[in-house]
């Protein structure tokens, strides 16, 4: 059988040693390389040459979010499995929708990191009781939700870096005078922010952004795991 290709990319670097010495103790598994940063995986990962990425959640500023999705933008074949998760669906699932195929939580040992890619490997989802209630309820809401929206999801792309920033203290019932403390801009101009939103997303009112906000992240949410 070929041996499956594993790059590790783990900000405690004694932790990641410990693990790949587990791991090329399993006849069918290498770990070709121990990264420690985001910047160091993009540059070595690329062209087929790994199977695997097991990814920190610990990596600062939302690191592993941030590989999963520069590695679907660049079409990478390898399959992500994001470490060192607490149990909380909602976080697992925000990972899921980026792309990755399992994950680990932190209570769990390093057998389960084994377990998980030979699962993979085999087709079978790695996906707990939890996760899976969570994901139907997503699924649930999404479905209420496109009869409404089914044509606006992608005016989102529409609007511009500030009313992607005002959208979601819209959906959170922020009035224009705290949104405009909150960034430090004048109230006219959330005025005139507010309307651009409501416009380019063909909204009735300021109380739908909401509604629409959910859907968005409903669909986000939606997106299968995949393991071939």
């Amino acid at each position: 059988m070929t041996r499956t290709r594993i790059f590790i990319v783990h900000e405690n670097q004694a932790l990641a040693s410990q693990v790949a010495r587990v791991l090329n103790n399993e006849p069918n598994l290498h770990v070709m390389d121990l990264m420690t940063s985001v910047t160091e995986a993009l540059a070595s990962i690329g062209n087929g040459n790994c199977d695997f990425v097991l990814v920190s959640a610990s990596l600062p500023k939302n690191g592993a979010l941030q590989l999963i999705k520069c590695m679907r933008q660049q079409n990478q074949n390898a399959k992500v499995i994001v470490t060192g998760l607490n149990d909380e669906a909602k976080q697992i699932l925000a990972y899921v929708a980026a792309g990755a195929v399992g994950y680990v939580l932190k209570k769990e040992g390093v057998q389960t990191w084994v377990d998980h890619i030979h699962a993979i490997r085999a087709g079978k989802p790695v996906i707990s009781p939890t996760v899976t209630a969570a994901m139907m309820f997503h699924l649930n809401t999404l479905s209420r939700l496109t009869t409404r929206f089914e044509a606006k999801p992608t005016l989102y792309a529409n609007l511009t870096d500030r009313e992607s920033e005002i959208l979601p203290l819209l959906a959170e019932g922020h009035s224009n005078e705290s949104i405009a403390e909150r960034l430090v801009i004048g109230v006219g101009t959330v005025k005139n922010h507010v309307h651009n939103v409501l416009k380019k997303l063909k909204l009735r009112s300021r109380k739908d952004t909401s509604t629409y906000l959910n859907f968005v992240q409903a669909r986000a949410y939606a997106t299968p795991m995949r393991y071939a």
